[in-house]
């Protein structure tokens, strides 16, 4: 019968015996102390030198056990990985909020449709007509008698003048308008870009009437009550034509150049109506734009016999 020794307590054995290392057989039966001695008499049977006599070794955790040739796991190096970019980001968190981006979503959409249906109606219209190409000379005079306009203008019907009863009113067109007392031209008036007299012309800007006006004399200036427009949608807006507020320049024309005064009412820009429901207001520029002050009207006015807008003067 072969013998052999154990590896693990150095300790010769038959290797027919079940029991195996006798050594290890008391450790398996719990018998640790009788094992370490039995180690001992192995060795000092074989002459080598005593061992130092230690004490019990601790019983194995019973979590953690300790296997011959162990060695500690380390943890293996990370794999770089690819990052989402920002849009990848983004897409992931509209996917992952998608509830909160749908309900942002329905709060633009309907203030987008609440905004439509409450925004004012814009018509434009400008007031008055934007200047646009030459205008055509209006030739007649204060002071002459009206069949000399005939002979230039031809003969036309007069009319009824809403301001002054009293006063024959004959529109040559393109808002030229003479009004005669007793035969005789009392008033030229312009209401349209169409037509200039004297260099005056409706639709200019405030210095241009101011330069044409100078020419003919020294300006007096009546000053209005200004009101500032209000904001009203996305305009900025007065109540009525009669709310739009007017400068009135004049000059007195006296012998020998004639004996006249003219007068030429400079206000904002009309460029049309903004409405909302029954409320309907009068535009005279976009919110953000400047109010662009031009001429409405050009009037001269005889001061060479009474009537209802001047005295004799000369």
């Amino acid at each position: 019968m072969p013998v052999i020794r154990c590896p693990r307590h150095d300790i010769p054995y038959n290797d027919e015996n079940p029991r195996g290392c006798p050594a290890c057989a008391q450790e398996r039966e719990g018998d640790a102390e009788s094992a370490r001695l039995m180690r001992e008499l192995a060795r000092a049977s074989r002459g080598g030198p005593a061992l130092e006599v230690l004490p019990p070794e601790p019983e194995a955790d019973d979590e953690v056990q300790v296997f011959p040739g162990w060695q500690p796991v380390t943890t293996p190096p990370r794999v770089p990985t690819a990052q989402p970019g920002r849009i990848e980001r983004v897409l992931r968190l509209l996917q992952e909020n998608r509830l909160a981006v749908i309900g942002v979503t329905l709060g633009v959409v309907g203030l987008g449709l609440l905004y439509l249906a409450t925004r004012p109606t814009f018509t434009e219209r400008y007031l008055p007509p934007l200047v646009a190409g030459e205008a055509r000379p209006f030739p007649v005079e204060p002071n002459v008698p009206i069949v000399a306009a005939f002979a230039l203008l031809g003969t036309i019907s007069p009319q009824l003048n809403p301001e002054a009863p009293i006063l024959a009113r004959y529109d040559f067109g393109g808002g030229a308008l003479v009004d005669a007392l007793n035969g005789v031209v009392y008033a030229v008036t312009l209401e349209n870009p169409e037509r200039t007299w004297h260099g005056h012309r409706v639709g200019l800007g405030d210095q241009p009437a101011r330069g044409a006006l100078a020419l003919e004399g020294t300006i007096r200036e009546r000053e209005p009550l200004l009101t500032s427009p209000f904001p009203f949608g996305g305009f900025l807006a007065y109540r009525s034509l009669d709310a739009v507020p007017k400068r009135v320049l004049s000059t007195e024309v006296r012998p020998p150049n004639g004996c006249y005064d003219v007068t030429v009412e400079i206000g904002p820009q009309v460029i049309g109506t903004a409405s909302r429901g029954d409320d309907r207001f009068v535009a005279v520029a976009h919110r953000g734009d400047p109010v662009l002050w031009v001429v409405h009207r050009v009037r001269a006015v005889s001061r060479a016999v009474d009537g209802p807008w001047g005295t004799v003067a000369c």
